[in-house]
C-alpha cells in the first residue's frame, strides 16, 4: 500500500478543483492511501471526496496570528511531529507554492510538483524531489495531469469530483427544490452589479420559484439581506459550516454565481449552474459539471485577471454591466428543463 499526502491548502474552489484528481488516483491505483492537507476554514470541501482516508486541517492562518507566541510554536511542533509519524511514500503539491511546498517538505517525505515554468512559484524547485511540465490551460486539467505524471498514469474522461451527495449533511425540507444564488466572493473585481441580482430575483419571484442566498461574512450577509428586501423575494441562509452549506446546495433545484468557490460546488455536484465570468477567465477556471453553462462577459479587457478594477463605474466593475439577468435567467431555465 502507497500512502501518498496531497498538499493543497487554499482557497476553496482551488481545493474542488482538485477532486477530480483524487478521483483519477484511486481509479488508478485503488489502494492508495490518500491524506489531504489543507487549511482549517477548508477542510469541509476536501472532505466532499469519500475516497480520502483523512483530511488534516492546518492551523496557518491561525498561527500566522501570533507567530512567535509560545503556545503557537508547540502546536506546530506537534503538528509535523505527527505529520511525519505518518510516514508517507511521497507528498503531491497541488498548490505550487512555497508555503505548501515548505508544508509537504516538513512531513519528511519527498515532494512532487509541477515543474518551475508551470508551477505559480518558481522557487518550489529547491523543495520537490521532481517538478514536471504541466501542459494543460484549465485549473482542473491542470491538476489531473500533475497526479497522473506523479503516479504514472493519463487521466481520460470527464472530470469525476466524486461527491456522495448522500453522505452530506442532511438538508431541510423547507430548503430542498430551491434555486441557490452565489453573490458573494473575495476579489472586489468579481462582482455582478447588484441591480442583476435584483433582476435574477425578480424573475425567480415572477416564476414562483424560491431562493436562497448564502453569506460567508459580515459584507456578504448585508448584501444578501439588501437584495432580498429590495425585491421581496429570497431567503437569506443562516450562518453555517460549509458541510452543512453543501447539503443544502445538493438538494437545490439550480444555481447562479460569479466566480466563487461554492458556485463550484454546486456545479461539481451536477446541479444544473450558471457560472458568470468577468475578470476571470473561463478558459482557466471554467466551472466543470454534468450541467454548467460558463458565461464570458463582452468587455474590451475581459477577462483582466485582476483583483481590483481599475475601470470601475459607480463601485461596479464595468465588464459585467454587460452581463444582463434576462441571459442568465434563460440559460438556467434551459438547464432546468434539460435535467427534467
Amino acid at each position: 500500500m502507497t500512502r501518498i499526502l496531497i498538499v493543497k491548502m487554499s482557497a476553496l474552489g482551488d481545493i474542488l478543483h482538485t477532486l477530480p484528481a483524487v478521483t483519477d488516483a484511486l481509479k488508478h491505483d485503488p489502494s492508495l492511501q490518500t491524506d489531504w492537507l489543507c487549511e482549517e476554514p477548508f477542510a469541509d470541501i476536501a472532505r466532499l471526496h469519500p475516497g480520502l482516508h483523512q483530511v488534516i486541517p492546518h492551523g496557518r492562518l491561525r498561527w500566522k496570528k501570533r507567530r512567535l507566541a509560545f503556545a503557537t510554536l508547540k502546536e506546530q511542533w506537534q503538528f509535523y511531529c505527527g505529520l511525519r509519524r505518518n510516514q508517507y511514500d511521497l507528498v503531491i503539491d497541488a498548490q505550487g507554492r512555497i508555503k505548501s511546498a515548505r508544508v509537504g517538505w516538513l512531513s519528511g517525505a519527498p515532494v512532487f510538483g509541477a515543474d518551475e515554468q508551470s508551477a505559480t512559484d518558481a522557487e518550489t524547485r529547491h523543495v520537490y524531489r521532481q517538478g514536471y511540465p504541466i501542459t494543460e490551460v484549465n485549473a482542473i486539467e491542470r491538476t489531473r495531469e500533475l497526479f497522473g505524471k506523479v503516479l504514472g498514469y493519463q487521466p481520460s474522461g470527464q472530470p469525476d469530483f466524486g461527491i456522495n451527495t448522500e453522505r452530506l449533511a442532511a438538508c431541510p425540507p423547507e430548503w430542498q427544490g430551491q434555486l441557490i444564488f452565489f453573490h458573494g466572493t473575495t476579489w472586489d473585481s468579481k462582482h455582478w452589479p447588484e441591480s442583476q441580482w435584483c433582476e435574477l430575483l425578480e424573475l425567480a419571484r415572477r416564476a414562483g420559484q424560491k431562493v436562497l442566498l448564502p453569506w460567508g461574512n459580515d459584507v456578504e450577509k448585508q448584501r444578501a439581506e439588501r437584495l432580498v428586501e429590495a425585491v421581496g423575494w429570497g431567503e437569506v441562509l443562516p450562518k453555517m459550516s460549509l458541510w452543512n452549506l453543501s447539503g443544502v446546495i445538493a438538494h437545490c433545484r439550480g444555481a447562479v454565481g460569479v466566480d466563487t468557490g461554492l458556485m463550484h460546488v454546486a456545479a461539481g455536484m451536477g446541479i444544473p449552474t450558471v457560472a458568470i465570468f468577468g475578470s476571470t477567465s473561463v478558459a482557466l477556471t471554467g466551472a466543470m459539471g454534468r450541467q454548467v453553462v460558463n458565461l464570458q462577459t463582452d468587455y474590451e479587457c475581459s477577462p483582466c485577471r485582476q483583483k481590483v478594477c481599475p475601470k470601475l463605474e459607480n463601485g461596479v466593475p464595468p465588464c459585467y454591466t454587460t452581463m444582463s439577468a434576462t441571459k442568465v435567467w434563460s440559460e438556467l431555465l434551459i438547464l432546468a428543463e434539460k435535467r427534467v
